[in-house]
C-alpha cells in the first residue's frame, strides 16, 4: 500500500490538485481552461489511487478491475454532469468534463493500477 500512494504519477496528481485549489480559493486566481476541466481531469487518479490503496492494505498486488472503475466513472458522470446540475444552478453540464473522466481513468489504468514490481527482477 506504501508504494501505491507514493507513486509519482499520484502524487503530481495530488500536487496539482492542491495547487490549484489553493490558487483559486486562497488567492482567487482562476485560469479558464484548468479551472474547468482540471479536477475532472485529476479526480479519478486521485480517488482511485486511495481505493487501490485501501484494497492493498489487505492484498499487496491487488489491481482494481473494469467491474470496479466503469461503475464509478458512470456514477460520477451520471451525478456531477446529469444530476446536480439539474437541481442546483451551481452546477452545468459539461460533456468534455466526462471526457477529462475519461482520460483521468486512463491515466489511473496506465500509470497507477499496475501491480507492483519494484524489486522484482525479470529474466
Amino acid at each position: 500500500m506504501k508504494r501505491t500512494l507514493t507513486n509519482p504519477v499520484f502524487l503530481t496528481c495530488l500536487l496539482l490538485a492542491s495547487i490549484n485549489q489553493v490558487l483559486e480559493k486562497a488567492f482567487g486566481i482562476f485560469v479558464p481552461l484548468i479551472h474547468s476541466y482540471l479536477d475532472d481531469f485529476l479526480c479519478f487518479p486521485i480517488v482511485l489511487t486511495l481505493g487501490l490503496a485501501a484494497y492493498r492494505l489487505r492484498w499487496p498486488d491487488y489491481q482494481l478491475s473494469v467491474w470496479h472503475t466503469i461503475p464509478v466513472f458512470l456514477i460520477f458522470s451520471f451525478y456531477f454532469e446529469v444530476y446536480l446540475p439539474k437541481t442546483s444552478a451551481n452546477y452545468t453540464s459539461d460533456f468534455v468534463d466526462v471526457l477529462m473522466y475519461l482520460c483521468g481513468l486512463a491515466i489511473f489504468g496506465y500509470f497507477i493500477n499496475k501491480k507492483d514490481t519494484v524489486g522484482l527482477e525479470s529474466n
